[in-house]
């Protein structure tokens, strides 16, 4: 099970979870990109794909990234000693940010539990990509879409799963808040996209 997202947001466990294998990444905790971890659950099978050196107990070749592994545990540690406050905080941001966004907008799963850094919503009429050059050209970056699936065209599969209409899963947009964001990158974010808006309405009136 892939928890590179939920890991160091919301309590995760293996056991509670039922999983057999559950995958978490350094970066998205501010660790530095290139290490994380592979967890078992107790008596689940390891089958190695690579092979060198008896170092590493028979599972893989190679010299560990030693640096960046110290670097792992410690993300780890100041995630996990924080998680609860940390999640309170995005999750203000998240739902200011969300409550001030033009009143047609369309956020997905907002009655859901979700993740609390993490918002997802459509601008009806607004294409994606536009949003995301806009944005840009303000100083504010948004996604539109996960960036393991950055350069593909077609909508979200899970959006999809939600029945989300294709013109609006096509248009939706990602906005994400960290443990260095602050309130003002909320009110910059607001800002940018209010221009946004108010762009796209001026031109559908047109």
């Amino acid at each position: 099970m892939d928890a590179a997202q939920a890991f160091g947001r919301i309590p995760v466990s293996i056991a509670d979870l039922d999983a057999t294998y559950l995958v978490v990444s350094s970066h998205k905790l501010g660790g530095p990109p290139g290490a994380g971890a592979l967890i078992l659950a107790p008596g689940a099978p390891f089958v190695t794909t690579r092979f060198g050196g008896g170092q590493e107990r028979g599972r893989r070749p190679g010299t560990e990234n030693g640096a960046a592994l110290v670097g792992f545990a410690t993300a780890v540690e100041w995630a996990l000693k924080d998680l609860g406050a940390e999640a309170a905080r995005v999750t203000a941001m998240r739902d200011r940010f969300e409550a001030a966004l033009p009143k047609d907008a369309i956020v997905f799963g907002a009655d859901a539990p979700r993740l609390p850094n993490t918002s997802n919503f459509s601008l009806p009429g607004l294409a994606a990509e536009t949003a995301v050059i806009a944005m840009d050209l303000e100083g504010v970056a948004i996604s539109s879409g996960a960036a393991c699936s950055s350069g593909k065209v077609r909508s979200s599969r899970v959006l999809s799963s939600m029945s989300v209409p294709p013109d609006l899963a096509k248009a939706a947009l990602r906005v994400s808040f960290g443990h260095e964001s602050k309130d003002s990158d909320v009110d910059e974010a607001l800002n940018a996209l209010t221009k946004v808006a108010a762009r796209r309405n001026r031109e559908a009136a047109a």
